[in-house]
């Protein structure tokens, strides 16, 4: 079971792993968030010009909201075929240390102009309200929210985004880590703009209904990766003992399950196996998931298949 890291596995792994980035697993949650968006976008173009709506999405990190929130770009750019002069859905991510002149920057260099060296706050702001518009963009999704809560910033940022809404420029997603819910409940005014939250929750092991929703996200996700090409056989993710173990690792949020297949997909790989083994998930919990502090132990190595 000795991995190969030549060059050229080098090389297969890297496109292997490149391949699997482009699976999406379509899991309740996400589907919830994405029909969530598409009413927003639609209301935005009903009230077009007036007050705006957002909504708030938080949800643990790992949960794949990102991930999530460029496949329903992908989804309404297709299903619009948006030629090049149309951008309908905007994403920004946010730093830890941003500024409303920042988050306008963000949001022009997202439409590929480059006017955002030296032009003071007010002129961007105007700009990217203009591009926006001329773009004919339904919705803003600004990523990482929970930068707003950090010490001494994210107020001008937040009555800025709170201004753009108002303006009847477009509707908002606020995208972001549980840590960002404070940014809310403590701005009565920014969440008064709010439709009613879509938040992500961990799934439950206590739960039989969360046990299965876990399961059935595994199993298509096991079977996304034969669909691909990438392995030959499926490991068997929905056996009851495996997608125990991946829910306890993950603590029940789905995106860790997709980051501990990636790096168990890579172990398989370099061992050139046809599928991935329970000896290449356990490895990819050790290396991954307790080096990374997301679980204080490997259930793979202390429980049983027959407990």
């Amino acid at each position: 079971m000795e991995e190969d890291w030549s060059a050229a596995s080098n090389e297969a792994v890297a496109d292997l792993l490149a391949l699997f980035n482009t699976i999406f697993v379509a899991y309740p949650l996400h589907s919830e968030f994405h029909s969530r968006c598409d009413f927003l976008m639609k209301l935005g173009r009903s009230t077009q010009g007036a007050p705006q709506k957002g909504l708030r999405v938080l949800a643990p990190t790992g949960s794949g909201k990102t991930r999530a929130a460029e496949e329903f770009i992908r989804m309404v750019t297709e299903s619009r075929q948006s030629g090049d002069e149309e951008f309908p859905v905007v994403l920004v991510p946010l730093d830890r240390a941003t500024t409303s002149r920042k988050l306008f920057s963000s949001i022009l260099q997202y439409f590929g102009d480059e006017f955002t060296i030296s032009a003071t706050e007010a002129v961007l702001k105007e700009r990217a309200y203009k591009f926006l518009r001329r773009f004919k963009t339904l919705l803003l999704i600004i990523d990482e929210v929970q930068h707003l809560t950090s010490a001494g910033s994210g107020g001008d940022v937040t009555d800025s985004l709170k201004r753009l809404l108002d303006d009847g420029v477009v509707p908002v997603v606020f995208l972001g880590t549980i840590e960002g819910k404070s940014l809310f409940t403590r701005n009565l005014q920014l969440s008064g703009r709010l439709l009613s939250p879509c938040d992500y929750r961990e799934l439950s092991s206590q739960s039989a209904t969360d046990r299965g929703l876990l399961s059935r996200f595994a199993e298509e996700l096991d079977l996304a990766i034969v669909h691909k090409g990438l392995m030959r056989r499926p490991a068997g993710l929905s056996h009851p003992w495996i997608s125990g173990c991946l829910h306890e690792v993950s603590a029940g949020v789905i995106g860790r399950i997709s980051r501990i297949m990636y790096v168990a997909l890579e172990i398989a790989r370099r061992r050139h196996a046809d599928c991935i083994e329970v000896f290449d998930l356990a490895l990819a919990v050790d290396r991954w998931a307790l080096e990374q502090g997301f679980t204080a132990r490997n259930p793979f190595r202390s429980t049983s298949p027959n407990r």
